[in-house]
């Protein structure tokens, strides 16, 4: 029997899915998360299920009593506590919270497949449908972002990419504009990283529409469900507040006028002077875009003034935000990462642009448009490094055409050597191919690699010990502290997460000070009633970096092995190491103490 080409997609996310399964079983259990973004998000989780606010993100367990401000929707919430409440009456909150780990990362990567199968099929049909699924689900930089206990919200912008992207290519120009408007809405929520890819939609719509009359209602609709989703969905989700609260880093009134300058305009554009002629069709985009600018310039405040996360300080912004490397530019990467970011776009580009001078007329001018988001989001990923799984995506129907018809040629050859040969060498050309082949031929056979040890400071075994203590406030390294909340009931000073600058700042000062200032860092924190333990393990990153850039600062003085008279250490087994600050002061009682 026949398979039909749903079947055979569905069949091959299902087979990807049990190998991801088989891969990461291990880390199941233990709640082994990769990122300790993906704790925060089961901490944010729990704490909704617990009773905090729909409306209130922040965690209370980070920086109190104030506690550490936070700027993550509840959309990706939803799935990962819909399935823990169902599934705890019959699992446990434990089993149901594992179960929602594992499960909310493959449904979205099924979601993933569908859409881009969808959208593949429109711009080259079924065949390049079907290997454009085959490379995604082989991709590395995408599938990365669906594996089991990755909860986060990465996979939830690539799944948008993709939603768009096929709303771009939908027969039926209005539906399609209201999907793409749609999905990138809900990307903006997500995270405010999605405005330039709504300026690209927005720009490749503009210009289909100028190419073409029927595609005026797509980019109208675009520009009005764009405006409008995003203005329900901020309400919905941040309250009645968020349309006066100004944050350059999400969806904020900052950002929602121009968005709703760009639907307002475009529609009074379009209804009084038309889309009859290439230059009406030309007016309409150019209003509503102006508009937008205009309403962007009055409302932007500090947000127009460049890098808003300089606010940080100089010490945060140094010594964690530059430290990021997934934020930092290809410049800023190392050659390995450089190629593996390039190579599948620009392989991508170069069969996009050969299907369309391939074909003619709709078929060729869709295919161009793709160019045209390919490298856009080519662009967004030389300057971010973590926007390259977009960049990625947008390349597979180009390589799959350009698979596709070197395959064929092979395949007529009259020898058998050219026709076996050149079909395994082929496998170069896939996205997993690419980044191996580079990555072998960029990293010197000799060259010495530091050892790192960062997984086994944020296990549960290593943080077991810390189980034992009365619930307190941690002075604790950045990268553990959202695993130090899921694994435990304390509290820690700072996380990975720029909002809370204050407790970053801290968390900093307090290892690379001397000890007697970082005493006072410390003592000062929760209040005035100080931290009751400082936390170190060795062969951690953030560690390593303290002890190198501050050689006579608090965590290279507990690494030599000197304890300072304020604190004293407790027996611990394994890289964790647990000092106990002697009180010095009366402590205050905070409610995630009681």
């Amino acid at each position: 029997m026949r398979l039909r080409p749903g079947r055979l997609v569905a069949a091959a996310w299902a087979l990807c899915s049990a190998v991801m399964l088989w891969i990461f079983h291990g880390s199941f259990v233990a709640l082994g998360f990769r990122d300790p973004d993906d704790a925060m998000r089961l901490t944010q989780v729990r704490d909704w299920i617990g009773g905090q606010s729909w409306f209130d993100v922040t965690q209370y367990r980070v920086y109190p009593p104030a506690g550490g401000p936070m700027h993550w929707s509840r959309i990706v919430d939803l799935p990962i506590a819909d399935i823990i409440l169902t599934f705890r009456p019959f699992l446990g909150m434990a089993g149901a919270e594992i179960l929602a780990c594992i499960i909310v990362p493959l449904l979205l990567l099924g979601a993933l497949t569908w859409a881009t199968y969808r959208a593949a099929g429109r711009i080259g049909g079924t065949a390049v449908a079907l290997v454009s699924v085959a490379l995604l689900l082989t991709n590395p930089s995408i599938l990365v972002q669906f594996t089991p206990m990755r909860i986060d919200h990465h996979g939830w912008q690539i799944l948008m990419a993709a939603v768009a992207l096929g709303g771009l290519f939908d027969p039926r120009a209005a539906r399609g504009g209201m999907v793409a408007g749609l999905a990138l809405a809900v990307w903006l929520q997500i995270s405010s990283e999605g405005l330039p890819y709504a300026a690209l939609f927005a720009g490749v719509l503009a210009l289909q529409q100028w190419m073409e009359r029927r595609e005026a209602r797509r980019f109208v609709t675009y520009a009005v469900t764009l405006g409008i989703a995003a203005l329900a969905l901020l309400m919905a989700t941040r309250g009645a507040s968020a349309l006066w609260a100004q944050n350059c880093d999400a969806l904020s009134y900052i950002y929602i006028w121009p968005l709703l300058g760009l639907s307002v305009a475009s529609l009074i554009a379009v209804r009084l002077i038309g889309n009859a002629t290439p230059a009406r069709r030309f007016a309409v985009p150019a209003i509503g875009g102006l508009c937008a600018v205009a309403i962007f310039l009055v409302t932007g405040g500090s947000c127009l003034s460049g890098d808003p996360f300089a606010a940080l300080g100089p010490l945060a912004y140094r010594y964690w935000y530059l430290q990021v490397m997934e934020g930092r530019p290809i410049w800023e990467q190392g050659l390995s990462m450089a190629g593996v970011i390039l190579l599948t776009p620009v392989i991508g580009l170069v069969g996009t642009l050969g299907a369309a001078g391939a074909n003619r007329d709709g078929a060729r001018r869709d295919w161009l448009m793709l160019a045209l988001l390919l490298g856009g989001t080519m662009a967004v990923s030389i300057l971010v490094m973590r926007a390259m799984s977009v960049a990625h995506l947008f390349a597979l129907p180009g390589i799959a055409w350009l698979l596709i018809t070197l395959f064929r040629r092979v395949q007529a050859s009259r020898m058998a050597m050219v026709r076996v040969f050149g079909s395994v060498a082929l496998a170069a050309l896939t996205p997993f191919g690419l980044a191996a082949l580079w990555v072998s031929i960029a990293t010197k056979p000799d060259a010495k690699t530091e050892a790192t040890n960062t997984t086994d400071c944020r296990e549960a075994a290593t943080l077991a010990p810390l189980k034992a203590l009365s619930p307190a406030l941690l002075f604790a390294p950045i990268d553990m502290g959202p695993d130090i909340l899921v694994q435990t009931r304390h509290a820690v000073t700072g996380t990975a997460h720029h909002r809370n600058a204050a407790g970053i700042t801290a968390v900093l000062e307090g290892y690379m000070a001397p000890p007697a200032k970082a005493q006072q860092v410390i003592e000062r924190l929760n209040g005035g009633g100080g931290a009751a333990y400082v936390i170190t393990c060795s062969g951690l990153n953030e560690m390593g970096m303290y002890v190198k850039d501050s050689p006579h600062g608090l965590a290279a003085v507990l690494a030599r092995g000197e304890v300072p008279a304020w604190l004293t250490q407790l027996p611990t087994h394994g890289p964790l190491k647990i000092y106990r600050v002697l009180p010095a002061t009366k402590r205050i009682a905070t409610p995630f103490m009681q």
